[in-house]
């Protein structure tokens, strides 16, 4: 095992401990504003999709992003945008709203290093990979503010994205 690999196993342990205490973590914060993308295609899954431990993809209707993905007027990404990230039993996603702060202009970026959500305002973390959205250090681990999570449903080669 690399010591990358073992770090990961521990960061899983200490956020299973988390979720698993008397405290309950409320994935719940951020308003539930409706999510719907499709990527219910092989075609689109391959060109927007995300493939691999740790690759990942930002969604927002508001900002265009991506830029050349062209959403239709049936398409809704959330409170803060969608992250859409392949964990370790594949693709799952979230809205991207810090759960800490609670606002659509406060949104989580990815580190590169280590594949955690990490908010640029609070500096909170979170497991996106391992543990659902769960926090790691800052202000929401202190409040036990877990990430809204937004359902994955596997269609004709790709997936939808909605609640």
């Amino acid at each position: 095992m690399t010591v990358k690999q073992i770090a990961q196993y521990l960061l899983l342990i200490a956020a299973s401990f988390s979720i698993s205490s008397c405290e309950s973590v409320d994935d719940n914060r951020v308003p539930p504003v409706r999510v719907f993308i499709n990527l219910g295609n092989t075609g689109l899954w391959n060109t927007y999709g995300v493939s691999g431990y740790g690759n990942y993809r930002f969604f927002s209707k508001k900002d265009r992003i991506p830029n050349n993905y062209s959403y239709t007027e049936k398409e809704y990404t959330g409170f803060g945008g969608v992250l859409l990230i392949y964990g370790v039993n594949g693709p799952l996603a979230y809205d991207r709203a810090c759960p800490n702060e609670a606002k659509q202009d406060v949104v989580l970026n990815i580190d590169k290093e280590n594949f955690e959500a990490v908010c640029p305002k609070c500096g909170s973390r979170f497991n996106v990979c391992e543990a659902y959205g769960a926090p790691l250090s800052g202000p929401a681990l202190d409040n036990q503010y877990g990430m809204r999570r937004v359902g994955m449903t596997p269609a004709n080669g790709g997936w939808i994205i909605s609640n």
